[in-house]
């Protein structure tokens, strides 16, 4: 029986305890003494100060699954909501993080261990990327990170990613730095290496490994910060469906309930696809459906976003 929501917070959390990571609890969604964000748009809001210096904490390891909104700035999916079946608003990010502790090896290894022996997602369907390097800012490739994932991967699973997917920023300035994404093919024929970071709903980003080195200042130069540290991402809702063996993010338990709740309000019925549409009618599942002429099915889908 596939996992809920709930099961798979509660394992990301426990497995990063078992490895000397203190549970934090996710910061308001309104940051404090923060005016470059509206909302907090990723779990390393409320660890911004202690990245550049200003502020230490009684830990070097955190784990937590923070409450996060994306609608405008730097960090804005507000016009994807509704439109495509793995963009949200309001979402959950799991994260674990190191403060100037461990660094690439340790984030890599682990990602890996809870992915693929933990949560048994199949290695030929992963790809990882790394950043290319960026000559404007100076910036040479991180080979590093290509290293430590052909350990796991082979060659053409690892890829090189340009400064707008691979090299983190939190906004216009602040701590930021390369970064090495995770994706998994969900197509069904596992041809999807050439959708990686294409925005593609069959090869989607689950985790995004930040190695956070530097300072991104109002001049648009780089600085290199106090210690280097750790800070990644994993969607809650999409590694879900991906466990859930769903294909969209409506289709798992978080949503479904809420789905149903706005049935009962509007009388419309969600999924309500021609049957010419519909590939194999055995396995259809209503709310796994994405028709994109459907206005009625893009209508709900922003509702039930927005209600979260």
């Amino acid at each position: 029986m596939a996992k809920t929501c709930k099961e798979l917070r509660d394992e990301f959390i426990k497995f990063f305890e078992a490895r000397g990571h203190c549970f934090v609890p996710s910061s308001s969604l309104l940051p404090a003494d923060d005016p470059t964000l509206l909302f907090a748009n990723a779990g390393m809001n409320q660890f911004k100060p202690i990245f550049l210096g200003t502020e230490t904490r009684d830990y070097t390891r955190a784990v937590n699954s923070q409450k996060c909104i994306r609608a405008g700035g730097k960090h804005n999916d507000l016009e994807d909501v509704g439109r495509d079946c793995y963009h949200h608003t309001f979402f959950e990010m799991l994260g674990n993080w190191s403060f100037g502790d461990y660094f690439k090896a340790e984030a890599i290894d682990w990602a890996w261990e809870l992915l693929t022996e933990v949560w048994h997602l199949p290695a030929e369907r992963l790809y990882a990327t790394y950043f290319e390097g960026d000559e404007k800012d100076g910036l040479a490739p991180d080979d590093e990170a290509r290293e430590l994932w052909l350990k796991y991967l082979p060659p053409e699973q690892v890829l090189p990613g340009n400064k707008k997917d691979n090299f983190w920023e939190m906004g216009e300035t602040g701590p930021c730095g390369p970064c090495s994404e995770i994706h998994i093919d969900i197509t069904d024929d596992g041809s999807g290496a050439k959708l990686i970071n294409a925005d593609s709903p069959l090869a989607i980003e689950l985790w995004n490994l930040v190695f956070i080195q530097f300072n991104r200042l109002a001049d648009s130069s780089l600085e290199p910060l106090p210690a280097k540290h750790v800070d990644t991402g994993l969607g809650l809702e999409r590694v879900a469906k991906v466990l859930q063996g769903k294909k969209s993010n409506y289709a798992t338990d978080l949503f479904v309930p809420i789905i149903e709740a706005v049935e009962k309000m509007t009388e419309h019925r969600y999924g309500s696809i021609p049957k010419s549409k519909i590939k194999n009618p055995k396995s259809y599942d209503r709310f796994d459906a994405m028709d994109e002429e459907n206005l009625g099915d893009v209508a709900m889908r922003v509702i039930v976003d927005h209600a979260r």
